[in-house]
């Protein structure tokens, strides 16, 4: 391959080996969306919602003698920012009790605070959908009696916001995603072959090849009869 290459080189020599790069690029995404559709096994995702308290209002109503039926309902700004601490701590509660780790079997579960709030959500992932919603709901109701055994009752309290349905559809894989990924991939990979090829061709080819290896000009060329019919 000469090196001084240049776009209009680099142009005519992927045209040269046009064929050899459709082929590879064609190649590489039908195995990768076959292996896609065929050998990774789908992934089923389902969410339940909880919400943590750090206050209860029945205990404090209790507490102070007075109920005001007006603010029923209304939570202060330093409860809520309060109530947000008390669930971070509760991501790591809930993902080592043996209580709500009994109940993960057949899937993979995550806690994860909704953007720092006192939200919860409860996301199970299973080859199952069924299976990945029954624990995204049963890690839901569990949560009320974890959070009671662990803080005591009358120091908060979790809601259950909503629970969880079984999936029609995989999270994963995105067969889709992944066969535009093998095409991008089979392209370069054809691409790069290509240069390999001009890497390790010795032979010389018309045009400027012997002029620029001799510095001489070329006055004529011998046709081949035999090729040229």
């Amino acid at each position: 391959m000469p090196k001084d290459l240049t776009p209009q080189k680099i142009f005519y020599m992927l045209l040269r080996h046009l064929k050899l790069i459709f082929l590879i690029t064609a190649l590489v995404t039908l195995i990768v969306y076959g292996y896609s559709s065929f050998f990774i096994t789908p992934t089923y995702s389902a969410s339940s919602l909880i919400l943590i308290h750090n206050y209860n209002e029945e205990v404090t109503t209790r507490a102070t003698g007075y109920y005001d039926a007006n603010q029923k309902g209304r939570v202060a700004v330093n409860e809520i920012q309060q109530s947000a601490t008390l669930a971070s701590s509760c991501v790591i509660l809930f993902n080592n009790m043996p209580e709500m780790t009994a109940l993960m079997s057949g899937a993979s579960v995550t806690f994860e605070q909704v953007e720092e709030s006192n939200f919860i959500r409860i996301t199970a992932n299973s080859a199952n959908p069924q299976v990945a919603a029954n624990v995204a709901n049963q890690l839901a109701d569990e949560a009320p009696k974890c959070f009671e055994n662990m803080y005591g009752k009358g120091n908060g309290k979790v809601d259950k916001i909503y629970g969880a349905s079984a999936p029609s559809d995989p999270v994963s894989p995105n067969i889709g995603q992944n066969t535009l990924y093998g095409l991008v991939a089979g392209f370069i990979i054809g691409v790069l072959l290509a240069f390999m090829l001009e890497i390790i061709d010795t032979t010389l080819k018309p045009g400027d090849d012997l002029a620029k290896m001799y510095n001489i000009p070329v006055f004529a060329e011998i046709v081949d009869f035999e090729k040229a019919g």
